[in-house]
């Protein structure tokens, strides 16, 4: 497996999508990171107001699922989906005598790495970078970070099972395009079913999603009980999801 990994990094790293979504988010990022902390553009009302950290407002946006999935499936749409041929069936060369399920777990944490890598570790490095050069380093002190460092670390965990089922979408449908299309629209979905109060049990359940935690980690306080739900609906859905995933990947056919 230590192989197929190595080859899947090799792949991601000349995959062109990859390194247009890296240079446009860095550059995103710092451009709204600089409008935030110059006060050109009025975030308030954020988790990070709460924990003092308002010259990171700006993450906020990246921590929306609505607009991390449009570079998280966009990833998995070039990345993942143009290992099939044009019927649908999986390539010969990709096989190369490996287990499907480490084929499919090699692809699954490459494809999660380099999922954080552009949509969490950019945004918050290039926000930190920011803050100190500006000369507010005086606001990440061991406090803050412990915070960050708690919100971002459960944030990620949750962020495996999301990359999970993305990958799953790009197995089932086979196509960039469909896998782009499917996942904004299964993300509306779980954006839609939050605004709808009048469904109490659809409530409970997405409350007990990964989308839900997505924002419910970045409360500036959290009970240690909280902390544990949100590490198990995290574990769950990565587990269930994976063990669907190889399954559905060992019954493709190759050609």
């Amino acid at each position: 497996m230590r192989n197929q990994i190595r080859a899947e990094l090799f792949k991601l790293q000349r995959n062109k999508t990859f390194w247009v979504l890296l240079l446009t988010m860095t550059g995103l990022s710092a451009l709204l990171h600089y409008l935030v902390i110059i006060e050109w553009w009025q975030v308030s009302g954020t988790a990070f107001d709460s924990a003092g950290l308002s010259e990171l407002n700006a993450i906020s946006t990246f921590t929306i699922p609505l607009f991390f999935n449009l570079i998280v499936s966009t990833l998995a749409g070039f990345f993942i989906s143009n290992e099939y041929s044009p019927s649908g069936v999986i390539k010969n060369q990709i096989i190369s005598g490996s287990k499907r399920s480490h084929i499919f777990l090699s692809k699954y944490l490459v494809f999660t790495l380099g999922s954080i890598i552009i949509t969490i570790l950019i945004p918050l490095m290039t926000g930190i970078i920011e803050i100190i050069f500006f000369g507010n380093a005086e606001i990440l002190n061991p406090s803050n970070m412990l915070y960050l460092g708690r919100a971002f670390g459960l944030f990620a965990l949750q962020f495996l099972g999301y990359t999970a089922i993305i990958l799953l979408l790009a197995i089932v449908t086979e196509d960039s395009g469909k896998t782009i299309i499917l996942s904004i629209l299964f993300t509306i979905v779980m954006f839609a079913i939050e605004k709808l109060p009048d469904l109490p049990i659809l409530g409970v359940i997405y409350k007990c999603s990964i989308f839900y935690q997505f924002s419910a980690v970045f409360e500036f306080s959290m009970t240690y009980g909280e902390i544990l739900k949100s590490i198990s609906i995290a574990l769950i859905t990565l587990i269930i999801v994976t063990i669907c995933g190889i399954a559905i990947f060992n019954k493709k056919e190759i050609k």
